[in-house]
């Protein structure tokens, strides 16, 4: 089976308020658990003009606020290059963030595509690569998606950016590792990702970083398969 363990840093939790600084998704492949050097990963950073949300999420994500401050101020494309290679993300406007996820998941066999595409309207990028041309007949793709409260939070976030809808389509059933580390007598409501990774014994703290918060996820899961 293969599932994409997705999670999201934002400016607060009010989805029609705040909001998505950072975009962190990982490919896992149950039948072939690959390292977190080698595993398929996107890192989405998003730009904005302006930014609402609170004090907290300000001063915990604040590092992810200084990159896009400093990919924005950048004097040249060498400079944002160099920014993208130190901190592993990419910069998207939130307009072309799902385009960019899109092509990911293409470049990693989750996008079905007529094998004669080729023959069809196509984008050429700047590194060469090419795509079939997202149009409105494009067929959007079906994944199952893992998160620590992504059902109740990320998803409501997510599917607010622009032409998500119409390109990605998510199975009902989310995959949450809380209720797998659940202590059912004890616990009065399901436990924190701090929480499971102490039960599961997996070392570090959650760190609130995209990526790395979505590789939690896999590592917890993968306790169980």
């Amino acid at each position: 089976m293969k599932y994409i363990s997705i999670d999201l840093e934002t400016t607060g939790l009010e989805k029609d308020r705040y909001e998505i600084l950072s975009f962190g998704a990982i490919i896992e492949d149950t039948e072939n658990k690959l390292p977190l050097s080698e595993i398929p990963k996107f890192h989405a950073a998003i730009l904005h003009s302006e930014l609402t949300g609170s004090p907290f999420a300000f001063n915990m994500n604040k590092k992810i606020i200084e990159a896009i401050v400093q990919y924005q101020t950048a004097k040249d494309q060498d400079e944002k290059n160099d920014l993208v290679q130190m901190t592993g993300m990419h910069f998207y406007h939130e307009d072309e963030v799902v385009e960019g996820f899109y092509r990911w998941l293409y470049d990693n066999g989750m996008v079905e595509v007529d094998p004669n595409f080729l023959n069809q309207q196509i984008v050429r990028l700047e590194n060469g690569k090419i795509y079939p041309a997202i149009t409105s007949k494009t067929k959007p793709v079906t994944i199952n998606v893992a998160g620590k409260n992504f059902a109740s939070f990320d998803k409501h976030f997510i599917e607010r950016l622009p032409r998500w809808k119409q390109l990605i389509r998510i199975r009902q059933r989310i995959i949450d590792p809380a209720v797998i580390f659940t202590d059912w007598k004890n616990d009065n409501a399901l436990p924190s990702l701090d929480e499971c990774k102490i039960r599961a014994k997996i070392q570090g703290e959650v760190t609130h970083d995209a990526l790395e918060d979505a590789w939690d996820v896999i590592e917890l899961l993968r306790t169980q398969y």
